[in-house]
């Protein structure tokens, strides 16, 4: 039985961890990039409910997979050059940056479980957040109510973003919460490479003018790594000291998290009220929500706790490996077929392997992925 992985605070104290500034690879869903004008701290009146009947609202899917970022990796694949391992130790993982936020956020969670998935494909080992049955039940019965709040965060970037750097928004248009700009990123976390796919919200163009993208995937590259990316989020205004210890707490450590995996460094909130008025923007920088936290959360802390994570899944994967394939294997990755673990936690409790997990009922990688990536790969790096 493999050991469970503690989450306590006190036990991921000290330095924070050796973390790469991440580097652009790609972006996916290029005809949607916006630009941000206007970032500064103001007074406003945005009704977050103009033509909220006339929306395209995102399908209520349950559970996300990492399709797109899948798409992006085989369309990719001959410029991207990313080895093929054939040693564990330096399998690379592939994952979206909100399952990185979670694993991060875990040592000071006490409401939300969660479930993820670890596919060992080809030397790699991909992560899949998959929704608890508390989740899914939650989901399937979101009311009416909850669900104007979620369209309210998509009308407030609608106030704030433009599909051209040299043109105002336009809040007179119904949203259209399908149109995502994500950029692919690539770190190294202490002795982990990661590439993982980020939704982005706005492109700054607020301090000095910016062109329209290039044409050509260089290009577009260095086009994006050379600018800055603005973070938008909503919140109820803050009255009370409760609000904001909560505030402080909860929405704090998410938004450096989310922020920081992405070399965000500002964040815009637009502060509302019951009936969806947004009021009040505030500008936040994000190498100061740490502070804010006054010792409610430690960032140390959480980038411990994931590179701990990451470790702990490739110790879970090496078992595995071991017991089905014998210590060999352990050095031809390439040859190992696909397996899976399932990792679960909830508040209260330590990270543990649900042994009883089937892949076969709920299938991460798509048939058309296993079949083609990776298959340029020759005695275990791929060819250029």
């Amino acid at each position: 039985m493999q050991p469970e992985l503690l989450v306590e605070p006190r036990v991921y104290n000290g330095s924070f961890p050796r973390f790469d500034r991440p580097k652009i690879m790609g972006c996916i869903g290029l005809e949607n990039l916006k630009f941000a004008k206007r970032i500064c701290d103001d007074k406003v009146n945005f009704d977050l409910n103009l033509r909220l009947n006339d929306a395209i609202f995102k399908p209520q899917t349950l559970d996300v997979k990492i399709t797109e970022l899948l798409k992006f990796l085989s369309e990719c694949e001959p410029t991207l050059k990313f080895n093929a391992e054939s040693k564990l130790s330096r399998a690379k993982f592939y994952c979206y940056r909100g399952l990185m936020t979670l694993v991060a956020c875990t040592p000071y969670e006490n409401r939300e479980s969660w479930k993820i998935v670890a596919i060992l494909h080809k030397g790699n080992i991909y992560l899949c957040a998959r929704d608890t049955e508390e989740q899914l039940h939650r989901k399937k019965h979101m009311t009416e109510e909850e669900k104007k709040f979620t369209s309210w965060g998509y009308k407030f970037e609608q106030f704030m973003l433009s599909d051209r750097p040299d043109i105002e928004p336009n809040p007179n248009l119904p949203v259209n919460e399908n149109e995502e700009f994500s950029l692919v990123f690539k770190t190294n976390l202490n002795k982990h490479t990661i590439i993982y796919g980020a939704e982005m919200d706005g492109l700054r163009c607020d301090k000095a003018p910016v062109p329209l993208p290039p044409s050509g995937t260089d290009a577009i590259i260095n086009y994006l790594s050379d600018k800055q990316f603005i973070e938008l989020k909503t919140n109820r205004h803050i009255e009370f000291p409760k609000q904001e210890t909560s505030f402080r707490r909860f929405k704090c450590k998410k938004w450096w998290c989310q922020s920081f995996l992405a070399g965000v460094d500002t964040i815009l909130c637009g502060f509302r009220n019951d009936n969806g008025i947004v009021e009040e923007l505030k500008v936040f920088s994000v190498a100061e929500l740490p502070k804010r936290a006054q010792r409610l959360w430690d960032p140390n802390v959480c980038f411990n706790f994931l590179d701990t994570f990451l470790t702990y899944v490739k110790r879970c994967i090496e078992r595995k490996i071991r017991v089905m394939h014998g210590n060999e294997a352990l050095d031809n990755l390439l040859q190992v077929p696909l397996m899976s673990l399932l990792f679960e936690w909830a508040p209260g409790g330590a990270v543990y392997v649900n042994e009883c997990y089937n892949y076969d009922d709920d299938p991460i990688l798509p048939q058309w992925f296993i079949d083609s990536y990776g298959n340029t790969a020759k005695d275990g790096l791929f060819e250029s």
